[in-house]
């Protein structure tokens, strides 16, 4: 397979000062390789519908969704049959309906973003109750305010395959008592973060068995990120836009981007009670 090797500070070889490529300069878009092509774009299938979006490992996919100040909606369209594949059943679109009932939930902008994800765990309770005929073990469990969420929370972010030798480290300093995050103060810019989050992944979680795991996932994604902002603005007293970005980017590479992260992180949201629906409202505030 060809390669290339990136710069001593980790730049493709092939970009200008101006961060402009050099490739579509010489040879235009169709001189580039599939995955500087496609990125930062991921696709699902389920079965005869094709969704596709933009991740947020991308500085640029984050700006434009933190920008975004009215509600985020989706485009569909018709672009006729894909290949091999099976018409959707009805139960497969209840899937998307229950997603929309989800976004809805979450850009109810009349309530604060932690009461709306509040609703949104209990939401996936109850959908994997119903609909999958299995609550997750997290959720069955006798719930134990004792259960301390948050250290258990960074003890699995922190064991995580880490992208870069700093991960690590971050996650420690996030450990700090004193850095609370309160959810109140947040902005439209995390609400759709979160509605990102749940496009990207509630889907799969009914294919999979682990809805409810899957949007827990979801909601703690977005107070994790928040707790990186909270360290940053400490430790900088000026926080920016940019800042943001960087700990939505950097969070998104080390846990979305990994297979391996994901399948830990969502195996320990199933499984630990301390990631019950009840201890995560009480982190959440």
């Amino acid at each position: 397979m060809a390669c290339f090797r990136l710069t001593e500070d980790e730049r493709c070889p092939f970009l200008t000062d101006d961060n402009l490529c050099e490739v579509i300069f010489e040879l235009g878009d169709d001189g580039l390789c599939e995955i500087c092509r496609e990125h930062p774009r991921f696709y699902e299938q389920f079965a005869d519908r094709m969704e596709m979006g933009v991740g947020l490992c991308c500085e640029e996919a984050c700006r434009l969704l933190f920008e975004q100040t009215a509600p985020i909606t989706f485009i569909t369209t018709t672009v006729g049959e894909l290949p091999d594949a099976a018409a959707v059943p009805d139960s497969g679109m209840q899937i998307f309906r229950l997603r929309d009932e989800a976004f809805h939930l979450v850009q109810d902008r009349s309530l604060p973003l932690r009461v709306r994800m509040h609703r949104l765990i209990d939401f996936g309770v109850r959908v994997q109750r119903e609909l999958l005929k299995k609550p997750a073990p997290s959720d069955v469990l006798p719930d134990s305010p004792a259960l301390d969420t948050r250290e258990a929370l960074l003890q699995v972010m922190e064991a995580l395959e880490p992208y870069d030798d700093s991960w690590p480290e971050s996650v420690r300093l996030l450990a700090d008592a004193s850095l609370a995050v309160n959810l109140d103060e947040i902005d439209g810019g995390y609400e759709n973060l979160l509605v990102y989050f749940l496009y990207r992944h509630f889907a799969r979680g009914v294919l999979e068995g682990n809805l409810s795991a899957r949007v827990k996932f979801c909601a703690v994604s977005v107070w994790f990120i928040c707790l990186m902002n909270t360290k940053c603005l400490r430790d900088t007293g000026a926080f920016t836009p940019w800042d943001r970005i960087t700990c939505t980017k950097d969070y998104s590479k080390q846990v979305e981007y990994s297979a391996e992260n994901m399948e830990d992180m969502l195996r320990a949201l199933h499984e630990d009670a301390a990631f019950s629906a009840e201890s995560l409202k009480r982190l959440f505030g």
